[in-house]
């Protein structure tokens, strides 16, 4: 029996297509009025007939805060996939991101060690590896000391609940994956990226940062779950782009002009406390905040080399999931 947490997101999406070439039941986890008609959002990009798949899935809804009904909807897993995350930089999302990158990560971890569970696989981020100046992070960077990154606070404490398992005994892997690009909610996580250039947007910044297809993601784990690999955190970046790069591919596959004004990191602060005051008058979320404003001007490069020697492991070229992802929007729209 295989679990998949996070199994209706961009990652977790496409790990349920690479799943559904195994042999024994896969169940999935939602959250309560969650359909499992929403992982089509994914499907449909790399599928004819998406809709005909989902009957191939156990769908359990079940809160996932809830101890005595987490554990009930785990019942009989053997390897466990632990997708679910919240992406946000709005403080006002802190208590979900604390729920469910922190707690809800420990709560798996305990049912494991409770319940014989033969492997877990966790989706860490970059976030949670600390970033040296002047050269590649690697997964023996360490951790960042983070005082205001509340999603870098919450993935690194997540990924410390792993490591207490593994210090008990779990058999368990982590991936950091870089910024993940692929189709997806075009509204949500990373995929909303393109939908903002699509629709234009002026300003480019000068900061840099890993990127991942989601696809590489997906086949990382599986590879990892199917390996004698225990107990490491791997490294998952196909590519370090700066932000005007990435945007000056994304909109040259668009067909939209490129962002083509420096956003200046003493604009930044202002522009995002405009955001702030915007988003508390109107109630709409901030479409930029304190910590997406730095972070767009931190350079930041992560090495993928610890993945690619322990498993021979090859990444798709970054431009080209750019051009299939944008492909993917403009059929959408």
């Amino acid at each position: 029996m295989i679990v998949v947490t996070g199994g209706t997101g961009l990652v977790g999406g496409y790990l349920l297509l690479k799943l559904a070439e195994e042999e024994g039941p896969v169940r999935v986890l939602l959250r309560p009025g969650t359909k499992p008609e929403k992982v089509l959002e994914v499907w449909k990009h790399y599928l004819p007939d998406p809709a005909s798949l989902l009957p191939r899935f156990e769908w359990v809804h079940t809160d996932p805060l809830n101890r005595a009904a987490l554990y009930e909807a785990l019942q009989g897993a053997e390897y466990i996939y632990h997708c679910a995350g919240k992406v946000s930089f709005d403080r006002r999302d802190k208590r979900a991101m604390w729920e469910t990158n922190t707690h809800l990560t420990g709560y798996i971890v305990d049912f494991c060690l409770a319940n014989a569970v033969k492997k877990l696989a966790y989706v860490s981020s970059v976030a949670a590896v600390a970033s040296p100046k002047g050269e590649a992070a690697t997964e023996a960077s360490g951790w960042p000391v983070q005082k205001k990154n509340l999603y870098a606070k919450t993935k690194t404490r997540g990924e410390f609940e792993i490591w207490r398992g593994v210090a008990e005994g779990l058999n368990a892997v982590m991936v950091n994956p870089g910024i993940i690009l692929g189709p997806g909610n075009w509204k949500q996580s990373s995929a909303r990226i393109f939908d903002t250039l699509y629709h234009g947007m002026s300003y480019y910044t000068t900061g840099t940062s890993a990127f991942v297809d989601n696809r590489d993601v997906a086949d990382a784990l599986v590879q990892l779950m199917k390996s004698d690999q225990s107990g490491e955190r791997f490294i998952l970046s196909s590519a370090t782009l700066s932000y005007k790069e990435l945007f000056e591919s994304i909109t040259t596959a668009l067909g939209k002009p490129a962002p083509a004004k420096k956003l200046s990191f003493f604009l930044s602060e202002i522009a995002w406390r405009g955001e702030w005051l915007l988003s508390r008058l109107t109630g709409r979320e901030a479409r930029l905040t304190s910590q997406t404003a730095r972070t767009a001007h931190k350079k930041q490069s992560y090495s993928s080399e610890k993945i690619k020697t322990s498993l021979g492991f090859r990444f798709r070229d970054i431009q080209e999931s750019i051009r299939e992802t944008a492909q993917c929007y403009l059929a959408d729209h």
